[in-house]
């Protein structure tokens, strides 16, 4: 089957049976492969860097943009791929002799970057000649002769089997803020947005009813927030997941709001709105709020997606 979108490597992915009998792209530019890579970075993984020889620098992979998005990239910056024709978790590459010259192995040892979730765990091969090769998920891990510098991705689709490495980058906690309003003290996103809930949606459901022209207009929270600092929240976090995979926040059990009518700090406009929105009104000190109560589980720090456009969190 040919395959060219990039992966996004699954924590338990399946063996992919295909016969390697071939490498495509594997002559031409591959003689060229050491000098566009320099020294090829060295990998440091928690399960096999004991059995590194000590003298070995660990290279910090990155998480470079090209136009197969964001992706795994070596220390230097060049795009890492992965080969469907290996098999995960046999221990050797199926990519050597010419193929090895235009596809270059990463070399152990290395790190994940910071910030940044793997897509699984990461490990290493011994090749022929000793040479220590990082693999993830059980597949060896290369990179491509003809990428000559950071943001390059020409080799993803080669020939149906090679892909990148996508990364998303790990969802950062925004903190919400008190805002003073023309409504009262309310409850505002990181960027002193006013939220809201809407008394159509039913506590505890673990759903919104808030959805298409409506989410345009009343965009939602995202996961995962914290509190104010030195404010007592008048029920606890929760998260419910979207239709789309968006994770949206949750208060006493009500899924919360921005309103595209709000354009700066301090406004309202979306108070009382149909008589069904409104704001969440605090009190610093001893933090009460008009919101309806009901039961709700805490608040875990689930992973979402980037926020929503110009409302943030």
């Amino acid at each position: 089957m040919r395959r060219r979108k990039a992966w996004a490597i699954p924590v338990l992915i399946a063996t992919v049976a295909l016969t390697a009998t071939a490498c495509s792209k594997a002559t031409g530019s591959g003689s060229q492969a050491g000098g566009a890579y320099g020294a090829t970075p060295a990998n440091s993984m928690s399960a096999t860097a004991g059995a590194m020889s000590g003298g070995v620098q660990t290279a910090a992979l990155k998480v470079e943009r090209t136009s197969a998005g964001m992706v795994l990239a070596g220390s230097k910056g060049l795009t890492l791929y992965y080969y469907t024709a290996d098999k995960p978790g046999s221990g050797k590459s199926v990519c050597t002799g010419a193929c090895a010259k235009a596809w270059p192995p990463l070399t152990a040892p290395v790190t994940a970057p910071a910030g940044a979730k793997m897509p699984g765990p990461i490990g290493m091969i011994t090749r022929a000649g000793g040479a220590k090769q990082v693999t993830i998920n059980g597949y060896p891990i290369y990179y491509y002769a003809e990428d000559m510098a950071p943001g390059q991705a020409a080799g993803n689709g080669a020939g149906g089997t090679w892909h990148v490495i996508k990364i998303r980058a790990a969802a950062t906690t925004a903190v919400l803020k008190v805002e003073h309003t023309t409504a009262g003290t309310v409850l505002a996103g990181r960027k002193g947005l006013t939220l809201y809930y809407y008394t159509a949606d039913k506590p505890g459901s673990g759903k919104s009813v808030c959805t298409g022209s409506c989410a345009t207009a009343w965009p939602a929270l995202r996961a995962p927030v914290k509190a104010p600092a030195g404010v007592k929240m008048p029920g606890p976090f929760g998260v419910i997941t979207r239709a789309g995979g968006v994770r949206q926040v949750t208060l006493n059990g009500y899924p919360l709001y921005y309103y595209a009518g709000d354009m700066a700090p301090g406004q309202a406009k979306g108070n009382g709105e149909g008589g069904v929105w409104h704001v969440i009104k605090l009190k610093v000190s001893s933090a009460s709020t008009t919101m309806p109560a009901s039961t709700a589980t805490p608040m875990s720090t689930p992973t979402s997606g980037s926020g929503g456009g110009g409302y943030g969190y």
